[in-house]
């Protein structure tokens, strides 16, 4: 009975230390807009520093975007895209452990 109690607080012990050293994922999030103002439909795509598609999300009518809390801490490349061709400069980000980041794109 004591190693079926000793067992069961060391699993326990265990799965608490893995679950404190998961990084919780943060967000990137802005608004995709024309020179003049005006609000852009655009697909706007996340990539990590070896160019990979981490995300993707379209605009909505008002131009804004939001990836969710689904990218994973590090560096990223965010690009807008019109009929698969990108548009505007692309913008260098760091995404933080649950944070969010802004990233404002001008076409």
């Amino acid at each position: 009975m004591r190693m079926k109690i000793g067992l069961l607080l060391i699993a326990l012990f265990t799965a608490g230390l893995l679950a404190a050293c998961e990084v919780a994922p943060g967000e990137i999030s802005g608004k995709v807009t024309y020179s003049d103002g005006r609000d852009a439909t655009v697909i706007v795509k996340v990539f990590d520093l070896s160019n990979n598609v981490v995300h993707t999300v379209s605009t909505t009518t008002g131009g804004t975007y939001y990836t969710g809390r689904r990218i994973p801490p590090g560096t990223y490349v965010v690009r807008a895209f019109k009929r698969d061709e990108q548009v505007g400069e692309e913008h260098k980000v760091t995404v933080q452990a649950d944070a969010s980041v802004v990233c404002n794109i001008v076409i």
